[in-house]
């Protein structure tokens, strides 16, 4: 469909037009026809000088664009192999980091108190496992946990349209007795039917933890995304143990933020909501993964905490371009440029995930999307060695 401007300069050219040939025949130049037809060339002159014009804004446009392109490409580049270095730097430092206690850590070690009580906890994962009917389950589990074969990998997100890593999202992997990774969708299965998915992702949260603590000595502009089960914020035994963990570690709270997926959030229990809002006392704040529409209540999600709202970067343009109601927004109600501005006024970002072309990227930039994640900039990567602390083990022989 055309834009406005353009039909208003097409018009423009048409009275013009119109203008010279009256003149032409007031004036007596030429005759009524001839004047006429000087009037339709007067206007076909414009028209074709006008579309020129257009045209080689758009080559311009597109020049820039392409450039923009290959200078972000070439920054991302020198931002992975940065990225990787960091990431290599923590691998070198956990082992020291297993022996030597945090600097802002009190002599109760916390963190091991944690750790003794969700090994304490799986000590039912039999019997959890066996109702759900998978006896090998639990098995899977507990043996990867037992045997430090849990590890944990980062995948960048980066800003636009620079493509600078801003954060890193960290992924739960689990290693079988021959090295073998077991698929995140088999693993997070068996870890739900065997009712342990809970304690998989606070252990996730202690390597966040301590990721975060690396990354920020580094540079203090970057967080993590770490899943948060939404049964763990609503589990009133357990849940005093883990606010203790994140009020001793508040100083992280700028860089660590809590995600779960947009259905667990809006299922969320009274206490699980509670839980959140302490949660938020101390600083910490949430993401929300799993959004396929942007029809969502922002001043709730501005209440809860919620700073981020990830949108694979396809269903995001569909969504914004598409005609859909938009943050209680009729249809068509807002531009497609200022749908992102919308969200920040509320003091939420949006972030376009699972982003795998350049062509997409374009397409987000027009929407001002300030971050986004994908394949694209980066594929989930390890982090190395000793990460998962030999702390594990001593508390295990402790108890």
């Amino acid at each position: 469909m055309p834009k406005a401007g353009d039909i208003l300069v097409v018009l423009t050219y048409a009275m013009v037009a119109v203008v010279a040939a009256l003149g032409f025949d007031r004036f007596g130049l030429m005759s009524t026809e001839l004047a006429w037809l000087m009037g339709a060339l007067v206007f076909l002159i414009a028209g074709q000088v006008h579309a020129a014009a257009a045209r080689a804004e758009e080559r311009a446009l597109f020049e820039k664009e392409l450039h923009q392109l290959k200078a972000a490409n070439l920054s991302m580049l020198e931002e992975l192999e940065s990225a990787q270095a960091r990431i290599d730097a923590i691998g070198a430092a956990g082992a020291e980091a297993a022996v030597t206690p945090s600097a802002t850590s009190p002599a109760g070690k916390p963190d091991d108190r944690l750790v003794a009580e969700l090994l304490a906890r799986l000590q039912t994962a039999p019997e959890m496992a066996a109702s759900a009917g998978r006896p090998d389950a639990a098995a899977l589990v507990r043996e990867a946990l037992d045997e430090n074969r849990v590890d944990l990998y980062l995948q960048p997100v980066v800003g636009l349209p620079q493509r600078r890593t801003y954060f890193y999202e960290g992924y739960t992997r689990i290693r079988t007795a021959d090295g073998q990774v077991v698929p995140p969708a088999e693993f997070l299965s068996a870890a739900e039917e065997a009712g342990l998915i809970a304690d998989v992702d606070n252990l996730l949260l202690l390597r966040c933890v301590q990721i975060v603590r690396r990354l920020t000595k580094q540079d203090k502009r970057v967080g993590v995304f770490c899943n948060v089960s939404i049964r763990s914020l609503a589990d009133e035994d357990f849940f005093p143990a883990f606010l203790d963990f994140l009020r001793r570690n508040s100083d992280l709270s700028g860089a660590l933020i809590f995600e779960m997926s947009r259905a667990a959030f809006e299922g969320r229990s009274a206490i699980a909501a509670r839980n959140m809002a302490r949660l938020s006392d101390y600083g910490f704040r949430f993401s929300l993964d799993g959004v396929d529409d942007l029809s969502v209540d922002l001043a709730e999600l501005q209440r809860a905490g919620v700073r981020y709202l990830k949108v694979a970067g396809t269903r995001l343009i569909e969504a914004v371009n598409g005609g859909e109601p938009i943050a209680g927004r009729e249809p068509g109600a807002i531009r497609a440029e200022d749908v992102a501005g919308l969200f920040a006024r509320y003091g939420v970002d949006l972030i376009a995930e699972k982003v795998e072309t350049d062509a997409t990227v374009v397409e987000i930039l027009d929407l001002d999307v300030a971050y986004a994640q994908g394949h694209l900039f980066g594929a989930p990567r390890p982090v190395r060695d000793e990460v998962i602390t030999e702390a594990d083990r001593d508390v295990r022989r402790a108890g």
